[in-house]
């Protein structure tokens, strides 16, 4: 009975499972004198019964309709020959499937356009390979692999994307994991790394252009990750979310487009040097830390931040002040070198961090650095004795504008420009107002100021408002202002919930507009715009709600082309330097000009001494030569002639708008 049930189990053994050995692979066998061989597809659909195998590459070998199968598989290796031999897939879709295997291992392998998905499995191994997406990029994707080791390897146009979740039944005992990978150099690709279980991890990374190392740990506590001697360099930023053991030591981040290093969440140690060089981003070029971050320096840390530009502030490195996020020194005159780095707006080698955070100070290479903070002061620009200023008068509709200037501190402690949210508040007194609006406020290039407007949205009255201007501090800052009845020519509109002066109803028609900002009034032209009496000057500022309008076309003198003017300065609507009501005389130092109905300056006596010499002379002539002709008024020749011509002079800015006719010049 007993030999029966081992004869059996031989049975089922032999049934399940080929024995172990060494297999050769390659799409055309008749070249290899090692057997056996075979292609690749002979072996791909069921590989769990090849345990304890190796499978040796020569050559060239292709898949197209076929993915690898590896389900659970023990102690499998792929090792290519001399590492001539390739495997690749055309379609760009055909993948190498391991699922709940152990011990396997890529050794030697060149493969081309073929992904790698890795599940529940452990002791996976890669090492002295190249894995290049030719044709696309392709990915390569490790869920759960427990105690993977990958070394010496290249890849080329793949995304790695390596994850841990918790396991699916729980352990009385905390499991003890490592991810190793040393040597790897990550070209024009991406490695992520997103942890979600508690592992251990000793970590040593090469990584080369475009997309670089994402660490994601979700808050574990007992997650330790040492990064040394590693290179990260052209890519497309390095970034650390929510971990709390990072470790770095002499680490080099170079040439990254969306800043050097990122941390959210987490709290890394620099345990020797951290060299962040030529990189840059938008908010921190070399180093952002954000989201309560922590970088804790030790004593024998070194920072180097050389030539990294950010579009917005802090070119070298950006602190978070609103999350609390802080830079720790463990021990004084840690060495910080700042060279060359600049930003698009403040804080080109430091924002938001001071030596007011701690006891122990930076030893500052070079003390000359650009440097601010968040906003933390604000005061009125251009003005020095508030008490005797005077109220801002304004109409409704009209904007309030100050110049303010925000302060920051700076890396040594000082007030320094910066820019920043402000809140405006608006009401009868400082301490009643009530929030109406925030705003960005930043200074022009050159200047300290920024300039800050807010539209008030009250009726006219008398009364005294407050706008005030705070950022959150006991300290904020105000100014009093009136809202006066609508100049000449506006009158109050409400429809649209807003008191705003718009066209009076006197100078409101079809092609008028009235802009309260600038006071300016605008038409197509053709048209004349003024007070009654232009004799009787008056400011464009008075208020004067019986004013009479003169609102009327004109074809004579008056400009056939769009007009903007004020009503202190309805001359801007006439043509020919003429000008007053209806433009119907010259303008104040003008005088009509000889033989035309253009106004013109008569500034040059001589000129005049010798016009009048001559038009004397000529007068005597034209009598002589009227008599000699006998065309005298008395005969009636002329009488017609001269009634024709001066109808038509009277009219020639009808006729001709461009200038004179030419039969009437003179």
């Amino acid at each position: 009975m007993s030999l029966l049930l081992v004869v059996v189990v031989l049975f089922f053994s032999s049934s399940c499972s080929v024995s172990s050995g060494q297999y050769y692979v390659s799409d055309d066998c008749s070249l290899v004198i090692q057997s056996p061989c075979n292609p690749l597809s002979v072996y791909a659909g069921d590989m769990s019964q090849y345990n304890n195998s190796i499978f040796y590459f020569i050559g060239t070998t292709n898949i197209s309709n076929y993915d690898v199968n590896m389900t659970a598989v023990r102690n499998v290796t792929l090792h290519g020959l001399d590492q001539v031999c390739l495997i690749g897939s055309r379609s760009n879709k055909r993948s190498i499937l391991i699922y709940n295997s152990s011990h396997v291992v890529f050794s030697n392998m060149s493969v081309y356009n073929l992904g790698v998905i890795a599940r529940s499995s452990n002791n996976i191994t890669i090492t002295n390979s190249l894995f290049s997406g030719t044709e696309a990029v392709m990915t390569i994707r490790l869920n759960n692999p427990f105690d993977v080791k990958v070394s010496s390897s290249v890849f080329v146009h793949y995304e790695v994307f390596i994850t841990y979740e918790p396991l699916p039944v729980c352990s009385t005992e905390l499991p003890h994991y490592s991810l190793i990978l040393t040597n790897v150099t990550v070209n024009d690709s991406r490695f992520d790394l997103n942890i979600h279980h508690a592992t251990s991890y000793n970590l040593s990374v090469i990584i080369d252009h475009y997309y670089s190392l994402s660490i994601d740990e979700k808050f574990l506590t007992l997650v330790q990750i040492n990064i040394t001697d590693t290179e990260l360099i052209g890519n497309g930023g390095t970034s650390i979310l929510n971990s709390n053991a990072i470790s770095l030591s002499n680490v080099t981040v170079a040439n990254n487009t969306s800043t050097g290093m990122k941390l959210k969440a987490s709290i890394v140690t620099i345990e020797n040097k951290l060299t962040l060089r030529s990189n840059a981003g938008v908010v921190g070029g070399g180093l952002a830390i954000n989201e309560s971050s922590q970088l804790i320096l030790t004593s024998s840390a070194n920072l180097e931040f050389i030539d990294n530009h950010a579009s917005y502030k802090g070119g070298g490195i950006y602190l978070e002040e609103t999350s609390n996020s802080v830079i720790t020194l463990e021990a004084s005159n840690i060495p910080l070198t700042l060279i060359n780095n600049s930003a698009g707006i403040f804080g080109d080698d430091i924002y938001g961090y001071t030596i007011n955070h701690g006891n122990n100070h930076f030893n500052l290479t070079n003390p000359n650095i650009s440097s601010t903070g968040d906003v933390r002061k604000i005061q009125f620009c251009n003005f020095t004795n508030l008490k005797n200023a005077s109220d801002k008068q304004i109409y409704p509709g009209q904007a309030l504008k100050f110049h303010i200037v925000l302060l920051g501190y700076d890396y040594f402690g000082s007030l320094n420009v910066t820019d920043g949210i402000l809140e405006i508040r608006d009401g009868l007194t400082p301490s009643s107002a009530r929030t109406v609006d925030y705003v960005y406020a930043r200074p022009k290039p050159n200047t300290n100021c920024s300039l800050v407007g807010y539209k008030p949205n009250h009726a006219p009255s008398h009364v005294i408002h407050t706008m005030l201007f705070t950022i959150g501090t006991p300290y904020p800052i105000y100014w009093d202002y009136i809202v006066n009845e609508c100049p000449i020519g506006f009158s109050i509109d409400s429809l649209q919930g807003r008191s705003i002066c718009a066209c009076s109803q006197s100078v409101s028609r079809e092609n008028v507009t009235c802009n309260i900002t600038s006071l300016n009034i605008t038409h197509n032209g053709l048209l004349w715009i003024g007070t009654y009496d232009t004799s009787t000057p008056f400011n464009a500022n008075a208020t004067n709600p019986n004013a009479c309008i003169i609102n009327e076309d004109c074809l004579l003198y008056c400009s056939p082309n769009p007009v903007t003017f004020k009503l202190n300065d309805t001359d801007t609507q006439c043509v020919d330097n003429r000008g007053h009501r209806m433009c119907g005389s010259c303008r104040d130092g003008y005088s009509l000009l000889m033989g035309s109905n253009k106004c013109g300056q008569c500034h040059d006596n001589y000129m005049m001494i010798a016009w009048i010499a001559l038009f004397a002379v000529m007068g005597v002539l034209l009598v002589v030569l009227l008599i000699a002709l006998n065309l005298t008024v008395s005969v009636g020749t002329l009488n017609g002639l001269l009634l024709y011509a001066n109808i038509v002079k009277l009219y020639e800015p009808v006729f001709s708008r461009k200038g004179a006719l030419p039969v009437l010049s003179q």
